[in-house]
C-alpha cells in the first residue's frame, strides 16, 4: 500500500508538471531523478525495514545535476530516435499527417506509406532500446554507488549488453503485463506501474550484486568492483 501511494504522489506530480507551460517540456530530464528516489526508498526498506515516502525527493537533495544529465542523455537520444524515424519514413508520412488533420487521408497515399511507416517505427524502437540501456541502471549506481555520470551510463549499458536475452524476456513479461493491467477498467495499473518503478531497483540488485552460495551475505558482482 506504501508503493501505491508513493507511485500516486508521483503520478499527480507528473500530471501537474505536464500541464504547466514549458514545465511539461522538461519533465523528461527530471525522469531519472524522480526513479532515484524510488531507488533510494527501495535500499532504505531493504536495509531498515522503513519506508519513507518523502525519500520520492531523494535525487533534488543529493547528485541532482548527474540525474539531470542521465534524464538529458535519455531524451537527447529519443529525439534522434524520432528524427531517424522522419528521414526513415520520407516526406510521405509527413504528407499523410498533414493530410489526416483535413479528413480521411487517400487510401493510395496511406497505402504506399504503411513499408516506411514499419521502418520508421522499427529505427525509432532502436533508438529507444539503446537509450534505455544506457539509462536504466544509471540512477541507482549514482546514488547507492556514487558513480560519476559517464562511469554509470558506461555500466548501465555494459550490463543490458551482458543479459540481453534476460533483457528482452523481462521487458515483454512486463509489456505484457502492463497492457493485461489496462484492461479492467486501468485499474490494474495501481499495482503494475508501482512493480514497473520498483524493477529499477530489483534489476540493479540482480545484475550488480551476488549471493555467496547459501550464506545470506552478498558482493558485488565483477561489473562494479
Amino acid at each position: 500500500m506504501q508503493w501505491i501511494l508513493l507511485t500516486l504522489v508521483y503520478i499527480v506530480i507528473m500530471v501537474v508538471l505536464n500541464f504547466i507551460p514549458f514545465l511539461n517540456l522538461v519533465c523528461d530530464l527530471f525522469g531519472s531523478v524522480f526513479v532515484a528516489g524510488f531507488i533510494a526508498a527501495a535500499e532504505k526498506q531493504r536495509t531498515t525495514g522503513n519506508f519513507e515516502i518523502d525519500l520520492l525527493f531523494y535525487g533534488f537533495k543529493d547528485k541532482l545535476g548527474t540525474l539531470v544529465a542521465v534524464g538529458a542523455l535519455y531524451l537527447g537520444i529519443y529525439i534522434l530516435g524520432a528524427v531517424a524515424a522522419v528521414l526513415v519514413a520520407g516526406f510521405g508520412i509527413v504528407e499523410l499527417i498533414l493530410a489526416s488533420q483535413y479528413g480521411e487521408p487517400n487510401p493510395v497515399l496511406l497505402m504506399d506509406s504503411i513499408p516506411s511507416l514499419i521502418w520508421a517505427i522499427f529505427v525509432f524502437c532502436i533508438f529507444s532500446i539503446v537509450a534505455l540501456a544506457f539509462i536504466w541502471f544509471a540512477p541507482a549506481l549514482i546514488i547507492i554507488n556514487d558513480m560519476k555520470f559517464g562511469e554509470a551510463v558506461s555500466m548501465s549499458l555494459n550490463a543490458v549488453k551482458k543479459n540481453l536475452l534476460g533483457g528482452f524476456l523481462f521487458f515483454l513479461l512486463m509489456g505484457i503485463l502492463i497492457v493485461t493491467s489496462m484492461i479492467p477498467l486501468l485499474l490494474g495499473l495501481i499495482i503494475t506501474i508501482p512493480m514497473n518503478l520498483i524493477t529499477y531497483y530489483t534489476t540493479y540488485r540482480s545484475i550488480f550484486y551476488v549471493s555467496k552460495g547459501n550464506s545470506s551475505e552478498e558482493q558485488k558482482s565483477s561489473l562494479i568492483i
